[in-house]
């Protein structure tokens, strides 16, 4: 039987305990609501708050990943807008080649032909020298991912390990210089079989037509197997090696035009060793040909690459969301329910909290 107390107010103790319970929901719903997250500490979902922080990591790395492979991108398309550049150049040597093998041109007219090409293959030289992405050099052979034939690998995604990279190939940094081009020891020539190219003997020995020329660029002495002898030593020419080179004969060396003096002087006397070196033109505009190919096939792999790390993260933040993210429907009902028994059971305890006072009609 409830009986009337003034030490004791049963009645104002449960209206302050509902009260305090009220408030704690409303402002639980007012956090959630203002952060728009239904997890704001351990305390509101521990497992949830663990899984989420997860899920928040793979996310940031997906971001980074994203980047890696844009800045892949960058590096690619910086290499072929010059690799586009050279293949123009290219082929403008190779058309003034075959005017230089047409026999009508005198003496002028090839020396002019000879200053064209020159200035090309300077120039190709040039840019092949000062194109870099962030420190690597992309086309003049000297960055360690041609060296060491490691290339470069893109990381495209959050862990580690070989399938989470994509590596762009060595040969895409090799040296797209003139000297790399048209006169490489890198492809095992040899005075006899330089360039594949002739009528075999019955013995299956090969003379073929360019040893001339070969022993004219690279200022060599060369002895073919039929006794035919070409001697160019003499003219310290030097194409294999970019090397220090005399072009005047006055004792001023310049750099870097070794090669080139050496084989604008060998190829570009007479319409013969014209017409031999429009071989080598070919050979070297489908070099460049390659390295394209290769490059836009690379730019579209890593382009799916992105593709992929954008669904994949599109799906984690979807599940992240459905973990940590508040309903803002619901907690707008639960904001309301609370303020509203919050603001009835502050009305309660002001009840309660005069009920004592009935004993003072008792006395």
């Amino acid at each position: 039987m409830a009986s009337i107390t003034i030490n004791t107010n049963l009645a104002a103790l449960t209206a302050q305990r509902n009260l305090s319970s009220a408030t704690s929901g409303m402002n639980t719903a007012m956090e959630r609501l203002s952060t728009g997250f239904r997890i704001n500490s351990g305390a509101d979902d521990a497992a949830g708050s663990a899984v989420s922080t997860l899920m928040e990591a793979q996310i940031s790395g997906y971001d980074v990943a994203e980047s890696n492979a844009t800045m892949g991108l960058s590096l690619l398309d910086t290499a072929e807008g010059v690799l586009d550049i050279v293949g123009d150049y290219l082929q403008r040597i190779r058309d003034l080649t075959e005017q230089a093998a047409n026999g009508t041109y005198g003496t002028s007219s090839m020396q002019a032909i000879r200053t064209e090409v020159q200035q090309r293959m300077l120039e190709i030289n040039r840019l092949c020298e000062v194109i870099d992405f962030n420190g690597i050099q992309l086309l003049d052979g000297t960055s360690s991912a041609y060296i060491s034939e490691s290339g470069v690998n893109l990381q495209v995604s959050n862990n580690s390990g070989r399938p989470n990279i994509i590596n762009l190939d060595s040969s895409l940094f090799a040296s797209a210089k003139c000297t790399a081009l048209f006169i490489t020891s890198e492809q095992g020539r040899t005075a006899d079989n330089w360039y594949e190219r002739g009528q075999g003997a019955a013995d299956g020995s090969v003379d073929y037509e360019t040893s001339a020329l070969y022993a004219r660029i690279t200022g060599q002495k060369v002895e073919l197997s039929n006794g035919t002898v070409y001697d160019y030593s003499e003219l310290g020419y030097t194409a294999i090696q970019d090397m220090k080179y005399d072009p005047n004969n006055d004792g001023k060396s310049v750099n870097s035009v070794s090669c080139i003096t050496a084989i604008c002087d060998a190829v570009y006397t007479d319409d013969s060793t014209a017409r031999e070196f429009l071989q080598f033109i070919d050979e070297a505009i489908e070099n460049v040909s390659d390295r394209r190919t290769l490059i836009g096939a690379y730019m579209n792999r890593v382009e799916s690459a992105v593709d992929a790390i954008g669904v994949q993260k599109e799906n984690i933040v979807s599940a992240n969301s459905s973990i940590k993210d508040a309903d803002v429907a619901e907690e707008s009902s639960n904001y309301i329910k609370y303020q509203i028994l919050q603001q009835s059971t502050a009305t309660l305890l002001s009840t309660a909290n005069q009920m004592p006072s009935i004993a003072l009609n008792l006395l």
